[in-house]
Order: structure tokens, then sequence, then C-alpha cells
């Protein structure tokens, strides 16, 4: 079992183990420049940490770039809830992604399935990132997930609004931000002959 701990996930976190892959994404923050796992030494620490990485394994200096490329991957997959676009330069990097980790479909007997992953070390670490982006799939829970809309901010956040329109992390801060530039502009087109 995972060690969900405290995750940075924001005021509106994922459900379940979904939660983790929020919290990778939102180890960078922009507004900040703030990257928790912005070494090598500290993403092993983070993951080690969470439950994802035992605490033998070094993680290389290769292994934190293929890291940093999934976190990025989600958080371009991410936007693709919030109905932002995805390039096909994207899309082909974040299926090449995927095609590196060797899944298998586990079988129960009560004839649900789960996905596993067969890797162990960074790549069991990875591997079980997206094990979780799988299954949040087949749940329904992943077009949940979205990218903040402010361009400053795009932090994950988990959308429990009824009609899945949330668009923002935090209504009070991304959100009234882009409302007030709104407001400034049109305020300013309205005094300007």
């Amino acid at each position: 079992m995972l060690n969900r701990g405290k995750l940075k996930t924001g005021s509106k976190p994922a459900p379940g183990e979904l939660a983790l892959v929020q919290a990778v994404v939102n180890t960078l923050d922009l507004e900040s420049n703030c990257d928790d796992i912005g070494t090598p030494a500290l993403l092993g620490d983070w993951l080690t940490r969470y439950g994802l990485l035992e605490e033998s394994v070094t993680v290389s200096k290769r292994d934190w770039k293929m890291m940093m490329a999934i976190r990025e991957a989600f958080r371009q997959a991410l936007a693709l809830n919030t109905g932002e676009q995805l390039s096909e330069t994207a899309l082909d990097q974040l299926n090449r992604i995927v095609s590196q980790f060797q899944m298998t479909v586990v079988f129960r007997s009560d004839g649900r399935a789960d996905i596993t992953q067969n890797s162990t070390g960074i790549a069991g670490a990875a591997g079980q990132l997206l094990v979780i982006v799988g299954q949040a799939v087949m749940d329904g829970t992943w077009a949940r997930l979205k990218i903040c809309s402010s361009s400053a901010c795009k932090w994950a956040f988990y959308d429990s609004s009824k009609n899945q329109s949330g668009r923002w992390c935090s209504m009070s801060v991304c959100g009234s931000r882009l409302k007030a530039r709104q407001y400034r502009k049109r305020r300013l087109e309205r005094t300007t002959p």
C-alpha cells in the first residue's frame, strides 16, 4: 500500500491513490519556481516518503530526467480534461513515455480486473503512477483531475463540481485574478475612445 502522508494537492485533493499523481504534478510550483523534486536526491526522497521507492534505491540523473518528462506529460494530459488541445508532438511524447513500461492486466475472481506494473526501482515507481492513471481512467475519476486554467499557475486540482465545469485550482485566487483582469480590460475598453 502506498503512503499518502501529507501530499501537496492543494485545496481540492483527488480521491484515493490518484492524489499521488496530482501531488507529482504539483511538485513544481510555477508561480514561485519551487520544485520539490528538482534534483535526483530530492526525487528519491519524495518517492521514498510516499512509498513508491525503497530507501536503498539511488536515483540517477537519467531516472530523474525520465520522471521530469512523466510529470510534464501528466500536466499536458490533464490539460485535456480542462478542454485544452494536446499537440501531436506532446501526444507522441506521452505515448512514447508510457510504452517504456510493462503493464499487465490481472483478472480477479469477482470478474473485475486490475492493471499492475512489472518493474522495480525508479521504473517501478513511474509504472505505479501510470497504473494509478490507468485505473482512474477506467473508474472515471481521471476526467475530474484538471490543470488550473491560469497560465501562471497550472496547478493540478480535482473538480468535484456536479457538472465538471471547474477551471481553477482556487476560485478565490486564480479565478479572481482572471475575473479582475477581464473587468479591468472591459473598463479600459469602455473609457478608451
